[in-house]
């Protein structure tokens, strides 16, 4: 009787056992499956989002205006979790790397950038017609950068944009 009552307790506690590695991979093999998934969703996301540039300019070396087009097929906001870096010689021939700071207010100010308008043709000043402040696919943007010290001449310079999600334009333009 005594061995009936070890070998029952035996069965349980393989039974037991099985049960919880068995709920382990179960809920390994979940959190694997939505991993997979969010890797999915965002690598087609990637594929999907193009920005090019269309040129970057400044007269004055303190402010550059840079026109950027959505060549993808996603609209894109969050401006705040964008990247704008800067690359220039100053007056005094000193080269500079600068990460410029987003900001919403008008003007920027030193080392910062904006969004100055979304149109539909930056050319022809045809501003945008739906979706007020996103960024949507074939239309066009201006950004304004504001930097201090002040670019030099002749040298060339250039500024970087990169996406949250990691998609780049640059232009390289003289003052």
């Amino acid at each position: 009787m005594e061995n009936v009552l070890v070998a029952i307790c035996c069965i349980a506690l393989i039974l037991f056992g099985a049960m919880t590695i068995s709920q382990n991979a179960l809920s390994t093999t979940d959190t694997v499956a939505v991993a997979f998934k969010e890797m999915e969703d965002t690598s087609g996301e990637i594929s999907r989002t193009n920005i090019s540039s269309l040129g970057a300019t400044t007269s004055d070396g303190i402010t550059i205006d840079m026109t950027l087009e959505n060549a993808g097929e996603t609209q894109l906001e969050d401006f705040d979790e964008w990247d704008v870096i800067l690359q220039y010689y100053d007056t005094d021939d000193n080269y500079l790397i600068k990460r410029l700071t987003y900001t919403s207010g008008t003007p920027p100010g030193n080392d910062e950038w904006q969004v100055k308008d979304i149109y539909l043709s930056a050319s022809s000043g045809t501003p945008e017609a739906f979706d007020i402040g996103i960024f949507n696919p074939d239309e066009e943007m201006k950004i304004r950068m504001k930097v201090n010290p002040v670019l030099g001449t002749p040298n060339a310079n250039r500024v970087i944009v990169v996406t949250p999600n990691g998609i780049t334009a640059s232009a390289i333009f003289t003052r």
